[in-house]
């Protein structure tokens, strides 16, 4: 069987109970550059199945006490990830359309050519890399707006420096800046600066994790590890092996889940949530935080070994606030990008210029984006007037919003921007505790999460 680039090479479990034809495909698959495992009846496969993610499954359909259709279909009910190549002894046509019914890629017959094996391996492989993708596709579909830094100031050109130099280099970055900066937008650019790029990129957010959810999300779980696993499934570690894992708000993981993922980049292993066996990864991190780690750790927050283990390259985005160049550019860029064609170019009213220039953006880069957005919709033509900015003079930061109220002076201000200032107050009083303000606000987390980044707040 010829070699296989590393690329290419699957991870197989072999389910065949005669043991020199397991043993011989084992051997002849691993010289071909494959990771191996094997099992000798139905039992001991479903087991290693359940540990593990792999590639393909070669399994046979009459072994001792196993019915290999049944093992299919279970096999199948649990992840639908492997590819599964049926083979036997005793083939039938019915037998074949049953076996491709119930989910098995092909279905071959005894004695096992290894050229014809081999072609349908590699084919089987493709496929299942082709699935893998469009998992990681979708993860990545749902956190993705558009991912271009746009900017020519002194500290948005240090970092896209930093990030072609740190990019080159398979280490570990932190990502330091204030919500709405774009640290996604930088660690993206990390990624397709670095080798890993034609690799998958997988995001998470730690903040959005519970003490209960965060295991399952990040190292997968086995059937039947809590009440709701009715399937196995690949954490987001595995997901992003040979790519890069970008984990923001790394601040916010809890002290246990800390521990392992100290571990993970330690020995690059884990173990999924209910399994017993270590799972290896290479996976390139990228974290971000829009806290002080040193003083969580301070605290006693965050664990000081972690906090040293993943500042070894260190990126830090400035502020909106502070490169007051990059703010018309950004505007240009969101008018062209963020709304329809319709007729004509966009115009900028120079009052609304000027606004754009005087408000000191505390949402950084998120609400301009978010506020470009909302202006273009409400646009009667297409200029952005200063009409259009709930900041914009006469009434930069009105001290009527904070009670809602209308003045002869100062019209009605919309729902939205009382909404956007009392939330902001909220979270002033409670230092930015999200649980707390949520409390207060009446509402679960993920719907303050969803307004704070409609409204460019910090999240």
């Amino acid at each position: 069987m010829p070699n296989v680039k590393q690329a290419d090479a699957a991870k197989i479990l072999i389910v065949e109970d005669e043991k020199p034809l397991r043993e011989l495909l084992r051997d002849e698959l691993r010289r071909g550059g494959h990771r191996v495992q094997i099992a000798a009846n139905g039992e001991e496969g479903l087991a290693r199945y359940r540990e593990e993610i792999y590639n393909v499954v070669l399994l046979d359909i009459r072994m001792p006490g196993s019915d290999g259709v049944e093992i299919l279909k279970q096999m199948k009910s649990e992840s639908s990830v492997p590819e599964i190549i049926m083979f036997t002894g005793h083939g039938t046509i019915e037998t074949a359309v049953e076996c491709i019914k119930h989910g098995a890629y092909d279905y071959l017959t005894k004695p096992v050519k290894l050229d014809e094996l081999d072609l349908v391996i590699t084919k089987a492989v493709e496929k299942n890399r082709l699935r893998l993708e469009n998992i990681n596709l979708k993860l990545e579909m749902q956190r993705l707006d558009n991912h271009q830094i746009v900017g020519s100031s002194p500290g948005i050109l240090r970092v896209l420096d930093t990030v072609k130099r740190w990019g080159a280099v398979d280490e570990h970055v932190l990502i330091f800046g204030e919500s709405g900066t774009g640290k996604e937008l930088v660690a993206r650019a990390v990624h397709e600066a670095s080798p890993r790029k034609e690799k998958p990129f997988v995001t998470i957010n730690c903040g959005r994790l519970d003490v209960h959810t965060a295991e399952s999300e990040l190292f997968g779980h086995m059937q039947g590890a809590f009440t709701s696993a009715v399937k196995g499934r690949a954490g987001l570690f595995e997901l992003a092996h040979q790519g890069t894992l970008f984990m923001d708000e790394i601040s916010e993981m809890t002290l246990d889940v800390q521990v392992k993922l100290l571990r993970i980049l330690e020995t690059g292993t884990f173990r999924r949530l209910g399994g017993n066996r270590d799972i290896s990864v290479d996976v390139r991190f990228v974290f971000a935080t829009n806290k002080k780690l040193e003083d969580r750790v301070e605290a006693g927050e965050f664990r000081e070994d972690l906090f040293h283990r993943i500042n070894m390259l260190p990126i830090h985005i400035p502020p909106l606030r502070e490169r007051s160049e990059d703010i018309l550019p950004l505007t240009w860029y969101f008018l062209k990008t963020n709304t329809s064609g319709g007729q004509g170019p966009w115009e900028i009213a120079p009052e609304a210029m000027a606004a754009l220039r005087a408000y000191h953006w505390p949402g950084n880069v998120r609400e301009l984006r978010n506020t470009i957005r909302r202006a273009s919709i409400l646009a009667r033509e297409r200029v952005i007037s200063a009409d259009l900015l709930p900041f914009a003079p006469p009434r930069l930061f009105p001290a009527e919003v904070q009670a809602g109220a209308a003045t002869p002076e100062t019209p009605p201000l919309p729902l939205w921007v009382i909404e956007r200032e009392h939330i902001r107050n909220v979270l002033d009083r409670v230092a930015g505790n999200k649980s707390k303000a949520a409390k207060i606000l009446e509402i679960d987390r993920k719907t303050l999460y969803t307004k704070l980044e409609r409204y460019g707040l910090p999240a």
